[in-house]
Formats: structure tokens, sequence, C-alpha cells
């Protein structure tokens, strides 16, 4: 069966974010940014921005796209429906076929697995995956939340890479023991009219749980592919919180210096900040063709998911935003390390 199999992987690869940031002081005396959608820009909106950058890094047109996929959460302006049909229909993609996946901050990751096993059993050969995320639409201004949240997207182009490229194996475990910790519910006083609710501890709680999934989600992902911990050359790791992705990186047998952390740069952007962190870490870390990645996302009251994947040849990458620039991004990163020394 696997002979039948194609190599699948990312081609692609672009971020938004929203030019409307503001500065704010982690707990820990350090600044970070948070960006936020103005206001009368959707989710939609978001999602087809990045979209369109992507195709042009990928110099590819509507009519090159076969399946678009979308894994945005929340999904606004139509929190029932998802993005991928109106943003295929709105782009000019009208024969693409279209559906959305949903595993809530997982989403992300759990949807370019998708998207590589439909190009490798040879159902599509061009998806367009886009995930955004427009928390500040789920709570009021001045919400505590807004120093923890923020928006942002990311989209991918997957499709047929060169024999020993792209996705080797993944693994994923539910997280239910995390759903009670939130909590969504009809309010007019919030921009979308859907409140998102979490308690003071929810990220506490949601991240010792993973932390103690990941020693043994990891030894199966890596027995799976016949790798070992040591053969990884990049570790991405989502960063809801400032401090989960130097802890994953040391449960998984990792060091805290093999990954770049996301967090000051844009806080907690749902399912958007394993594609962001790909994105950031491929530009600091200089990946290589060949490359082994190791990618982590956890989701509270969804998924936890890991992957593996040889970084294709040529991928396209998509402009690095006006608001996030990889000078703040490395200032961060130094700081980061700074403060440890100490």
């Amino acid at each position: 069966m696997d002979q039948l199999l194609r190599p699948a992987g990312v081609r692609a690869l672009a971020v938004e974010l929203p030019n409307q940031v503001r500065t704010i002081t982690l707990p820990t005396g350090q600044s970070a940014l948070r960006h936020t959608l103005p206001e009368g820009v959707t989710g939609l909106d978001l999602d087809q921005a990045v979209a369109a950058e992507v195709m042009r890094a990928a110099k590819l047109e509507p009519q090159d796209i076969d399946l678009v996929l979308s894994a945005s959460f929340p999904a606004l302006p139509e929190p029932c429906i998802g993005n991928s049909t109106p943003m295929a229909w709105n782009m000019g993609m009208e024969s693409a076929a279209a559906w959305n996946i949903e595993s809530a901050c997982a989403g992300g990751l759990v949807a370019l697995r998708s998207a590589c096993h439909e190009v490798m059993l040879g159902e599509y050969d061009t998806v367009l995956l886009v995930v955004g995320c427009p928390y500040s639409h789920t709570i009021e201004a001045g919400h505590p939340a807004s120093d923890v949240i923020g928006d942002a997207a990311f989209a991918m182009i997957i499709g047929p890479t060169a024999p020993g490229r792209g996705l080797v194996s993944s693994v994923i475990r539910n997280s239910g023991p995390t759903c009670p910790l939130v909590s969504w519910s009809v309010d007019l006083a919030v921009p979308s009219g859907i409140r998102l609710a979490v308690s003071g501890k929810t990220a506490g709680q949601l991240e010792n749980w993973a932390l103690k999934q990941l020693p043994e989600l990891s030894q199966t992902l890596f027995e799976r592919a016949g790798l070992t911990a040591g053969d990884v050359d990049h570790w991405v790791c989502n960063a809801p919180t400032p401090r989960f992705v130097d802890r994953a990186l040391e449960t998984m047998g990792a060091d805290a210096r093999d990954g770049v952390n996301t967090n000051r740069l844009v806080g907690n952007i749902g399912p958007a900040l394993i594609g962001v962190s790909l994105f950031y870490n491929a530009i600091l870390r200089d990946f290589q063709p060949g490359d082994l990645v190791l990618c982590c996302s956890v989701g509270s009251e969804a998924s936890l998911a890991l992957s593996l994947m040889r970084w294709p040849d040529d991928v396209a990458l998509g402009t690095v935003p006006e608001a996030g620039t990889v000078d703040q991004m490395k200032a961060f990163e130094n700081e980061r390390f700074l403060v440890e020394a100490v």
C-alpha cells in the first residue's frame, strides 16, 4: 500500500498579522506585542488576505487550486459554518472542492496532516490550507484576556514533493480532560456575538496536561517513523503561553534553543500558532531541504497533535508582515536566552 502513496508536503507558507498592534507588559516584566483586527475587518477578510499572499508566493492562480481547506477557529463571521466555501467562491475558485476541519487550537496541524494525506492518495494535486484566528472578536475591548490573545492567520500550499521530502509521520490524541476549561456563549456585547470564556487557571491546567502526554506521544511518533529525538533538526511548537515552548521541548528531549518561541510576538492566536511558529522558525533557523522538522500543537477541548516532516525543496515563503519583523523576533529570542543565562 505504501508504494501507492506519493510524497506530499508544504510547497508554500505565508502568515498575516494585523497592523493594529499594541505593546503589553508580561508578568515577567518583558514587553510583548498583540495584534488585533481593525473595526470592520472580519476573520474571513483575514483568511482571504493570507490566502492571496501564499498564492502570490507560490505563483498560483485561482484555477490552479483543487481543494480549499479551512481550520479557522473561531470561524467568523459565521461561527456555525466555517470559511472554506465562502473563501473559495469569493476568490474565484468555483470549481475547487472545499470543506472545513475543526480541532480548536490544534486545528492547524490536524488540517496540515489531512491536506498531505489528500495529496498522498492522489485525490488532489494542489491544496490551499488557510487557518485564521480572530480571537479579539470574542471579547470586549479592555477585557483582561486581551493581553493574552491576538489575531493572526497562516496559509499553506500543499502538494506533491520530491521523494524523501514532506510528511513523514503523525500522531494525535484527544484532549478530553481539558473540555471543562473553556466555554462559549451567545453574548451581543462582544463583536462576534459569541463569547469565549476561560478561567485564570485554564492555561496552566491545559499546559500541565499536555506536558504529561508529550513524552509518550513523541516516543510513539519516533517509533512510527523509525527515528529518534536526536534526528530532529528543528522543533516547532505552538506558544499559547510564554513558557510552553521551552517546557514542551524539554519534555520531548530537546533543548529550548532548538525552537523559536513566538509568544511575545503574537500571544495566543489559537490554531494559527503552529503556522506562524513554522514561518518564523523556518526563517530564523534557516531550514534546509531534507531537514527533519517536528511540529507540536496542543488545543483545549480538541486535540494534541505531533508530526514529523522532511522540509521540501524550494518552499516559497510569503513576505514577512510589517507588524512582526524578523528583527523584532530576533530581539525577543535574544532576550529569551539572555534571561535564561542570568
